[in-house]
């Protein structure tokens, strides 16, 4: 302060009251600007609330007069605060009545679509009302003159099964949301809960997606809720607020009706009405897509089913003799749920984004035979190996039946004729199995008997699974005393896994739509390979490693063609 006062010339008394001032100032002016921040705020809640009052039909039910009017409140701080505070009680209020409001109406809608025949409901060729009768659908559900963006493309389906699991469980499964994204773990990429309004009602983000890298995803934001109608029926509905500008995926009323049939059978009629934009589907897909094999009831319901049965295999204690040679149901258990994360790993290394941490490294194309490459950094991850992963996938289309290409690639005497990297020795299986009621739904797990004895510790742990929509025969490399730790029960978590393998869809509907293997001319046919390129994560990706792999994918898919088109 001296120094200061010398400088300067003035009494240090001076400076003292300059700079009190100058606090006092800069104090003022911060209050000033808090003022009209909190007045911005203040009007902007006011809109908020005029805005979802006329969302609700012209407003909530009697909010009351406060006595005051926009331009007449007090020009005091505390006040403000006590007003935003209040405004923002209000706007969450009327935000939960206009929410209330559009699940009443989507619940009413669910139900009736679930319900009804015709006129809603068509006949398809094989008796079935199955078919959305549009005019009518807009007659009996009018929504006025909604605009709808361009490119949207909006598709229905109905589809009813019988499943074997207590209602309740059902109910508790579509409820948590992780549980729910693992359950449906085929078809949904990623889940979240972004808030929860009440112990039934949570609104959620989901991404969907089909494993090939040539169907883009499709995300989107809801509201779900489920509500007990009677003793023994419930109703879990889907239904998006909006056509919010941040996703290309909107779901009308959607969702099921579950009803008890006994203590462990329920039936479950699944209704999916979405909106999406399709105009990034390669038309060679789009039939298919815009089916109710990709995205659709049908594949909702075939998923259900299947993880149903996989669910009451893996309690079951009355096996066949040939599923008892790796003795207890906990190494059952183990290897199961190895299985589950093995599936997911290889969806997410086609299907993924940032999300699951895979980088783009040469993104794939609109033509049907391009090579999409991620990388993903593998540092803290139990359940991979530590380095540089690659995941090279791409889907091509075959004139063979689904089926017959996953008898095919699913077969252990067969897999000589596609697999390069087994091809030098023959391939036994050391044990299987029963992961569901169909047949084909199975795990293995194989020995390569090389000529080569230091390879000889090494098996093949391959899952596969088949539903009418769809099948994956998905394998990875795993060391045997990490599969005997697995057989005896042991926690897999820690288990590292780098799954290749194959996705396998129908090319879409023909005229039947009981989508029996029948009625198919062809198979899509995605093919991905996840293999580590360096033992440093972060290390750069060589030209040297994206030539292997995709000589490693032309040659696959040649191996394959020649064989099939040979044999079948």
């Amino acid at each position: 302060m001296k120094e200061l006062s010398n400088k300067l010339e003035l009494e240090p008394l001076q400076i003292k009251f300059w700079f009190q001032n100058r606090r006092t100032q800069i104090k003022n002016q911060d209050q000033h600007s808090e003022n009209l921040s909190l007045r911005a705020e203040n009007d902007k809640l006011r809109a908020e609330c005029v805005w979802l009052s006329e969302a609700i039909n012209n407003g909530c039910p009697n909010c009351g007069d406060h006595g005051f009017r926009l331009g007449e409140t007090p020009n005091n701080e505390q006040y403000l605060r006590l007003e935003n505070a209040r405004l923002q009680e209000e706007v969450v209020h009327i935000s939960r009545q206009y929410i209330a409001k559009v699940i009443r109406a989507a619940m009413y809608e669910l139900l009736q679509m679930a319900q009804m025949g015709e006129p809603l409901w068509l006949p398809n060729i094989d008796g079935v009302n199955n078919d959305l009768n549009e005019e009518e659908y807009k007659r009996k559900f009018p929504r006025g003159n909604e605009p709808k963006p361009n490119g949207i493309k909006t598709t229905a389906s109905r589809e009813s099964v019988l499943v074997t699991m207590n209602h309740i469980n059902l109910v508790e499964i579509f409820m948590d949301t992780n549980h729910w994204a693992r359950f449906f773990s085929s078809i949904v990429l990623t889940a979240r809960t972004m808030d929860v309004l009440d112990g039934s009602t949570k609104m959620i983000y989901a991404e969907f997606q089909v494993p090939s890298p040539q169907i883009p995803n499709r995300d989107c934001y809801f509201v779900r809720s489920c509500n007990k109608i009677v003793d023994g029926l419930w109703v879990i509905v889907d239904v998006s607020l909006d056509h919010t500008p941040i996703t290309r995926c909107w779901k009308r009323p959607s969702g099921c009706v579950i009803k008890q049939i006994s203590n462990d059978i329920s039936k479950v009629t699944w209704v999916e009405h979405i909106e999406a934009d399709d105009t990034l589907v390669h038309t060679f897909y789009k039939t298919f897509v815009n089916s109710s094999l990709a995205f659709g009831a049908k594949r909702w319901i075939s998923i259900l089913d299947r993880q149903c049965g996989r669910l009451a295999s893996a309690e079951a204690t009355n096996l066949p003799q040939s599923n008892i040679i790796h003795t207890l149901s906990t190494g059952r258990k183990s290897a199961l749920k190895l299985g589950e994360r093995m599936i997911i790993d290889y969806i997410s290394g086609v299907s993924g984004t940032t999300t699951h941490q895979w980088t783009t490294f040469t993104r794939s194309g609109y033509n049907t035979n391009d090579v999409q490459v991620m990388t993903r950094q593998s540092i803290n991850d139990p359940g991979r190996p530590r380095g540089l992963v690659l995941c090279a996938s791409t889907s091509i289309w075959l004139p063979v039946l689904p089926k017959l290409v996953f008898d095919f690639l699913g077969n252990e005497n067969t897999r000589g004729k596609w697999d390069i990297l087994s091809n030098v020795g023959t391939i036994q299986q050391v044990t299987h199995i029963a992961n569901g009621t169909e047949i084909g739904n199975s795990i293995s797990i194989l020995r390569v008997n090389s000529p080569n004895p230091a390879q000889n510790d090494m098996l093949i742990f391959q899952e596969s699974i088949t539903d009418p929509t769809g099948s994956f025969i998905v394998y990875a490399p795993i060391d045997i005393r990490a599969i005997d730790m697995v057989l005896c029960g042991g926690n897999p978590d820690g288990v590292p896994l780098l799954p290749s393998g194959f996705a396998i869809f129908p090319d879409g509907p023909s005229s039947s739509t009981n989508y029996e293997i029948s009625d198919y001319s062809g198979s899509f046919l995605t093919i991905s390979f996840q293999i580590l390129v360096h033992n440093v994560p972060t290390a750069n990706i060589s030209p040297q490693s994206i030539a292997s792999v995709n000589k490693l994918m032309f040659c696959t898919i040649d191996k394959i063609k020649n064989a099939l088109f040979l044999n079948f």
